[in-house]
């Protein structure tokens, strides 16, 4: 699945960040596309994106930043869109919508974990780091052998 000349003609005028719009503009909209593509139909990982395509970095922040205003769903649900572009478009939004599930799982986990601790009285972890003899005591103290052999 690539983007052809043809396929490009439709999706330049739908596509953010043109050199008409304002505020800032994509350097290259089309190589964005392409490398959203790859990696989407491929489900691999942003870091395993091949250089000819940019910084995965940066390919992957102004993925997101699409991904969370809906772009490409918006884009796939444009009239006049068909046929392999449409296809296209599904598989980019559908690789954001799992994105977007897993986001908000992780906000759900992290409530309910909030919830719990709050539940059993405990305050949240802190990012406190205990210090090497403070960690093996409560090793120690975790450890049914040792409670054994000192009482």
């Amino acid at each position: 699945m690539d983007l052809q000349e043809k396929h490009w003609q439709q999706l330049q005028p739908l596509l953010l960040g043109g050199e008409n719009d304002p505020g800032a503009s994509g350097r290259d909209n089309r190589l964005f596309f392409r490398a959203v593509l790859w990696v989407a139909t491929r489900n691999a990982k942003w870091s395993a994106l091949p250089p000819e395509f940019g910084r995965w970095q940066t390919v992957y922040v102004r993925f997101m930043r699409w991904n969370q205003a809906c772009v490409w769903r918006q884009m796939a649900s444009e009239q006049g869109i068909g046929g392999e572009l449409l296809e296209m478009l599904d598989v980019i939004a559908a690789f954001g919508d799992g994105y977007t599930r897993r986001a908000a799982q992780r906000k759900i986990n992290r409530n309910n974990r909030s919830a719990y601790n709050a539940t059993l009285g405990k305050a949240t972890p802190s990012r406190y780091c205990p210090s090497g003899e403070e960690n093996a005591k409560a090793d120690a103290d975790a450890n049914w052998i040792w409670r054994l052999t000192h009482k």
